[in-house]
């Protein structure tokens, strides 16, 4: 067998027919093996065996060149997949980076669970925590020309720890196809609500999307008004692993929310929701959320009226900045401040 240099840090070696042979024969348990395929034949083969022995399910990460394979040329085996997911109850997890240009595709993907991840430069499959295939392309192909194969145990866990790290960062694909609905749409919007349970939905749907900063400066009120939910609350948790910067700001403190805040920080082993109150705000009478700093949402108080609470959604970037600069003041002040801070 001719040497072979796919990654700096392992000498590999070209699959020959026997070893080959004995891979499929055994169902890709035996013999241990971490090489490279240069036969199209045996890639091929491996691609179809794969199918044909699945028991669990795949694992799998694609870059541009992969999906496209997978889904311009893969037509039979995408077929004989969706077949075996009913028949053998199988699981198949895909993490793609989801654009406009190939959306539509992704989305026509119905028994996978899909997830997206922004910048793919390579990719991978796992097949039952027993198998691992990279496919490698050369520049402008349309199909692979080698495959690094592995089924060792201590590369493939290592390899297993990777995708799941990457799935939990990764983001469902129904919340990125929220988000490019939103980027396919006017820059700037704006969206009214009287109804508190579309309040709630809206909160929800909208924190799924925040990536770096949620900001919250709030009549306590009304903010437990609209957090005593419970998935509230695990949403921040999710947020907060994802080392998103959570900073609430309200205008008196009431025991419910600073145990919730406290219990969310102790599980997490550290302080990663911040939680102040001022005087400032006492005359405060509406709960104010900026997203990343570019989706502000505003829940009004409107006493006197039956429907009592009046929402607005809005990407207005002038009306997101003032509010932001109101909230960084206040904060400021508060921070400046000692012993009035709390975490």
């Amino acid at each position: 067998m001719s040497e072979v240099l796919i990654f700096p840090w392992l000498v590999l070696f070209t699959l020959d027919d026997e070893t080959y042979q004995q891979l499929v024969e055994s169902e890709f348990y035996h013999p241990e093996v971490t090489e490279v395929i240069h036969d199209i034949n045996q890639l091929e083969g491996m691609i179809a065996g794969a199918i044909n022995v699945v028991e669990k399910g795949f694992d799998m990460v694609w870059d541009k060149m992969m999906f496209n394979f997978h889904f311009n040329h893969l037509h039979e085996g995408y077929e004989a997949m969706e077949r075996l997911i009913d028949e053998k109850n199988l699981k198949i997890r895909l993490i793609v980076e989801a654009i406009p240009e190939n959306i539509d595709q992704i989305n026509s993907i119905t028994n996978y669970e899909i997830r997206h991840l922004d910048d793919i430069k390579s990719n991978f499959g796992i097949l039952d925590n027993r198998a691992y295939v990279v496919s490698i392309f050369n520049q402008g192909s349309p199909y692979p020309q080698q495959a690094f194969f592995s089924n060792s145990r201590v590369f493939i866990d290592k390899q297993q720890t990777l995708f799941n790290q990457l799935w939990e960062i990764a983001l469902p694909i129904k919340i990125r196809n929220r988000e490019l609905k939103l980027k396919r749409e006017e820059l700037d919007f704006k969206k009214t609500f009287d109804n508190v349970g579309e309040f709630q939905s809206e909160i929800i749907a909208q924190l799924e999307h925040c990536k770096r900063e949620l900001v919250i400066f709030s009549s306590i009120n009304i903010l437990v008004h609209f957090t005593h939910f419970e998935s509230f609350w695990r949403l921040c948790a999710m947020l907060a692993k994802q080392n998103v910067i959570i900073k609430i700001l309200t205008d008196d403190f009431i025991p419910g929310i600073l145990n919730q805040i406290h219990k969310l920080n102790n599980t997490l082993f550290r302080d990663v929701i911040q939680i102040r109150n001022s005087g400032k705000l006492e005359n405060i009478d509406e709960c104010v959320m900026i997203i990343d700093g570019k989706l502000i949402f505003r829940i009004i108080n409107k006493k006197n009226d039956t429907s009592r609470f009046f929402g607005i959604l809005s990407t207005e970037a002038n009306h997101v900045l003032v509010q932001e600069i109101l909230f960084e003041k206040y904060w400021n002040e508060v921070q400046s401040l000692s012993g009035i801070s709390y975490h």
